[in-house]
């Protein structure tokens, strides 16, 4: 007999081996998780690459974005839909892999992870994977975001964008049933977040002559100046300061570093004085008597925070916030281009003159800007531009360059550059917006292709129209099933 024979023969009388109690099925369900798992990676992969393809220009656009993107898995640098793509591997592992617990019905699994994905959508902080959305897009992106899809995004206090470039308002943006919401968008990407106040502090009254628009966005884009209703933080999403308009600051310094506020009487709430005031002390540093020139008046701060600029009646005077009589000069009918007038070097001032209101069916002429040198109020060369078109919005936002003015002129944000009689345009407003306001260190960014935009985990409203609409729903479902359940109990028994 062959070796081979022998060993056969005392295998066949040794006794099988004893295996621990349920090996087959821990074999079966560990090689199940191992290619759920491989499956999972390889859909996430999958979507990895298609957004990246999605958002560049193809394959050579994917290995550019690549060292941006992997950090972004484990930070807030993950785009919302890969988030979304993450929770649902997450959940489907969850229904499937969950198979240890008593009563164990494949309806009540889909159950249990429908509720811990509703919980980890609620627990959530935003800017976390699950919340994250693109950041480090430095400019301002060539097209903003439609308006239909303004009413999902979250509001300001639930998530906070961060610095903005920019807020814009209008018809398009009240919905809701509210009639004073501003739009904001990210500086670092296409995040766009809103804001619920009672009336909109981009748009105000209109007088007899068009008054300035309130300084909105401080420089940097980090506060935001909701007219009479307080001054908010956009990186904490918290009121810094309260409500009245003594609080909000009517012009900035470039720098960031001085305001300028109006003081009122409190017998009867009319402007007294002008008060310039250090923002880390809180010190004031200069007051200055209100004279009106009709229709409110306008003032501006210096880029260094050295000089206010303001009108008097009927003539504009540059005060040293350090003391000292003013440079004066004769306004004939022009306008101190808004809280951000001042040229970046300190020498120029952006003027507009306006004839009548906007919108209020009066006669008007056409709407003219110009250039001016503030210590003599001359027309600089090349500072005379071409006449707008009457009735229109004219907003001044600051300058880009030395030699280059933005200004908004009806639903377009339009670049005027010394020399040239014609602008060129910047931006073009969505339908239904009317005003914007550009955070002035914003202003020299580069235009940037829009990406898709992201609006945040959804607001309050639209929870409040989910859960009222999904609720029966989910009631409905809930007790055919048990009604089948029991149907199916009774079919049981009476066998």
């Amino acid at each position: 007999m062959s070796l081979r024979e022998q060993l056969r023969a005392v295998a066949e009388t040794e006794p099988p081996p004893a295996l621990p109690e349920g090996f087959f099925v821990r074999s079966r369900r560990s090689a199940r998780r191992r290619r759920l798992a491989g499956t999972g990676l390889l859909a996430v992969t999958v979507a990895v690459i298609g957004l990246e393809i999605v958002h560049g220009s193809g394959l050579a656009s994917v290995e550019a974005a690549a060292p941006t993107v992997l950090p972004g898995l484990v930070g807030a640098g993950v785009g919302g839909p890969l988030g979304w793509a993450l929770l649902a591997v997450l959940l489907v592992l969850l229904a499937v892999l969950w198979r240890d617990l008593p009563r164990r019905s494949l309806v009540r699994r889909l159950v249990t992870a429908a509720v811990v994905g509703v919980l980890l959508i609620l627990a959530a902080p935003p800017g976390t994977a699950l919340w994250g959305e693109p950041r480090g897009r430095v400019g301002l992106p060539d097209r903003l975001a439609a308006p239909d899809q303004w009413w999902s995004a979250a509001e300001l206090q639930q998530s906070p964008p961060g610095p903005v470039a920019l807020v814009y308002s209008g018809r398009a943006t009240h919905g809701n049933l509210e009639e004073g919401r501003v739009v904001m968008l990210a500086a670092d990407g296409d995040r766009y977040r809103v804001l619920d106040v009672f009336s909109d502090p981009l748009e105000q009254l209109v007088h007899e002559e068009l008054a300035s628009t309130w300084p909105v966005l401080s420089p940097d884009g980090r506060l935001l100046s909701a007219g009479g209703y307080g001054v908010f933080d956009l990186v904490t999403g918290k009121q810094v300061r309260g409500q009245g308009w003594e609080s909000v600051p009517r012009a900035w310094s470039a720098d960031g570093r001085r305001v300028a506020r109006a003081a009122y009487d409190p017998a009867d709430g009319a402007q007294t004085r002008w008060q310039v005031q250090d923002l880390a002390s809180g010190q004031t540093l200069r007051t200055i008597a209100y004279a009106e020139p009709g229709g409110g008046a306008t003032a501006a701060l210096s880029p260094d925070g050295s000089r206010f600029a303001v009108e008097q009646d009927d003539r504009v005077a540059v005060y040293p916030v350090a003391g000292g009589e003013p440079v004066t000069w004769p306004r004939d009918g022009w306008r101190l281009g808004d809280s951000t007038a001042w040229s970046p070097d300190g020498r120029l001032l952006a003027m507009v003159r306006r004839t009548a209101c906007v919108g209020c069916g009066q006669p008007t002429s056409p709407t003219e800007i110009r250039v001016v040198d503030v210590e003599t109020g001359a027309t600089v060369t090349g500072g005379a531009f071409a006449p707008l078109p009457a009735d229109v919005a004219v907003r001044v936002q600051g300058w880009r360059a030395p030699d280059q003015l933005v200004v908004q002129v009806d639903r377009g944000v339009e670049v005027f550059t010394l020399g040239r009689a014609t602008p060129s345009r910047l931006l073009t407003l969505p339908a239904g917006v009317s005003a914007i306001e550009i955070a002035t260190s914003r202003l020299a960014d580069p235009l940037r292709p829009a990406e898709p935009a992201t609006y945040g985990p959804p607001n309050l409203f639209l929870w409040l129209t989910v859960g009222a609409c999904g609720g029966p729903l989910l009631l409905a479902a809930a007790g055919a099933w048990s009604m089948r359940r029991r149907v199916r109990r009774r079919e049981q028994a009476a066998q």
